[in-house]
């Protein structure tokens, strides 16, 4: 009898399409998330689960590239990604790096 249940990978977004959204290399997304690259590319191909804390985590990054789109989030880098996956605001981290509201440096007067 043929399982009724829903592959596990359904409950965080397309991880490659989040990924090429964000401008990040399988190992770049594997640092964000503090897991092995070869952790990333399983759940990639759905080949392992993942595990709720990073699913949560990963379906707030896709609720940021909603919201902002991609070219804030670009200049960020994985360092800044990570800092507002930690619990900083997105104007925050720019703000910090001395992005402007749309990644780009800001103009010193």
């Amino acid at each position: 009898m043929a399982s009724t249940r829903e592959p596990r990978r359904s409950v965080v977004p397309d991880l490659v399409e989040l990924r090429e959204s964000l401008g990040l290399t399988q190992r770049e997304a594997a640092m964000l998330l503090e897991v092995a690259i070869n952790t990333w590319a399983r759940w990639e191909r759905g080949e392992l689960g993942v595990h709720p804390e990073r699913a949560r985590q990963l379906r707030r990054l896709q609720q940021l590239v909603e919201r902002y789109g991609q070219s804030p989030l670009w200049g960020l880098g994985v360092a800044g990604l990570r800092d507002v996956l930690d619990g900083m605001t997105v104007p925050e981290a720019l703000d910090v790096r001395g992005l402007d509201r749309y990644g780009a440096l800001k103009r010193v007067s």
